[in-house]
């Protein structure tokens, strides 16, 4: 039994996992291109357009309107779904934040309900428990790149006539039960910042098969229109990286799959921890693959635990933490004045720091471990991501008593 390098043993890695992303000569000729063209501005460049229609097509919907980054693609969604002052619109807990600020951006008041533990994401009866008449929208996270619970989610939207936008930031590429992730409410976002599945460094992008709102989306972007607008524009270059990177994006999720499934088959049976399976029907892209970790099983923290195994050279960031207690929505004062919180035309109380989302709670807090499977990771990699757990699971009285007298 060989000795944990927390212990002053030998770690199972010793140099770093590959870089992610990497960009290859397609996207290197994409970038020259452009500078070859003199025009780097979507107002009168090519590019840009010729993304959003592939985009479009590669999800089967028939609008795509591409935007500087994930957060503003939901700033523009809701923007076109009329979202606005005194409107409350229901997100989960566990996600990243910019699912509710892009909320308060709108001058809207961010309503969080709990996610289900099957797939991490929101809960449709605790959505229904939150739905008033102040109600506009929700937002379903596809948390870590497993689909949510889609079907359930939109019935109840249909049944109290809200609108569901699609935050798909981890789900480039995700199937839930035949159709592409974004492509099931009226409106689905993505994310193409550097960690991505599909990175093109930075951008975002909102799909629809509404015609009004696709032309919404693009007055608003682009100082359209009479109403409040942005310049939220993509640029040439990233649009035709863009381009370049779909091409590549099913064979890169195929193998973040075949690492999941890797990853699924070892640790089948692995004392301390069992693998976040998909939604029948569904198909993962994995942003992160995830491990449920029980505390009472190992008798250590998680906190410990992770400790343990980053010793070994095996990564596992802790990210996520729950969002309704950041200090922008503990304080609600986003603008000043309370604004958007108190403004005079909001009739509802919200009180951030007093709710309990308990699956929140505890995913952030105690349960989760993250890692990354992306390419060019591979079976090397993800065979030593093994090896660092199982020889924790297999020393694990050495390592409780050496972190007990720490």
């Amino acid at each position: 039994m060989s000795t944990p390098a927390l212990l002053g043993g030998k770690p199972v890695r010793e140099k770093p996992f590959p870089a992610y992303p990497q960009y290859g000569e397609e996207e290197r000729s994409a970038v020259l291109r452009v500078i070859e063209s003199n025009v780097l501005c979507s107002e009168v460049g090519k590019e840009v357009a010729a993304f959003e229609h592939a985009f479009a097509e590669y999800l089967g919907v028939k609008h795509a309107v591409a935007v500087v980054n994930g957060t503003t693609a939901l700033h523009v969604a809701l923007a076109a779904c009329l979202v606005g002052v005194a409107d409350e619109v229901i997100v989960p807990p566990y996600t990243f934040i910019a699912t509710a600020s892009a909320v308060v951006n709108q001058s809207a008041v961010p309503i969080f309900a709990d996610i289900e533990p099957k797939s991490l994401g929101l809960d449709p009866l605790e959505v229904e428990k939150k739905i008033t008449d102040r109600t506009k929208a929700m937002i379903p996270v596809h948390m870590n790149g497993y689909p949510c619970d889609m079907d359930s989610l939109l019935a109840v939207a249909e049944k109290h006539g809200i609108t569901v936008i699609e935050d798909c930031s981890h789900a480039h590429g995700a199937w839930h039960r035949g159709r592409r992730c974004g492509a099931m409410g009226r409106i689905g976002t993505f994310s193409f910042q550097h960690k991505k599945n599909m990175s093109l460094g930075e951008g975002g992008i909102a799909v629809t098969d509404d015609d009004e709102l696709a032309e919404r989306m693009r007055g608003f972007r682009s100082f359209g229109g009479t109403e409040m607008v942005y310049n939220y524009r993509m640029s040439e270059f990233h649009a035709a990286i863009g381009v370049e990177r779909l091409k590549k994006l099913d064979t890169m999720n195929d193998v973040r799959r075949a690492n999941a499934a890797f990853l699924d088959k070892s640790f089948d049976g692995y004392p301390f921890a069992q693998a976040l399976s998909l939604r029948p029907e569904c198909v993962g892209v994995y942003y992160n693959y995830v491990l449920r970790y029980d505390e009472e099983a190992a008798r250590l923290p998680r906190s410990e635990f992770i400790r343990a195994v980053e010793a070994e050279g095996v990564p596992l960031p802790l990210v996520y933490s729950p969002v309704h207690l950041k200090q922008v929505f503990v304080r609600q004062n986003a603008y000043g004045h309370g604004h958007p919180f108190s403004h005079p035309a909001y009739g509802g109380k919200v009180s951030y720091a007093d709710e309990s989302h308990p699956v929140s709670e505890a995913t952030c807090g105690r349960v989760n471990l993250e890692m990354k499977v992306h390419p060019p990771s591979g079976e090397a990699e993800m065979a030593d991501i093994v090896r660092a757990f199982e020889k924790i699971a297999d020393n694990i009285d050495a390592v409780r008593n050496h972190l007990g007298r720490s």
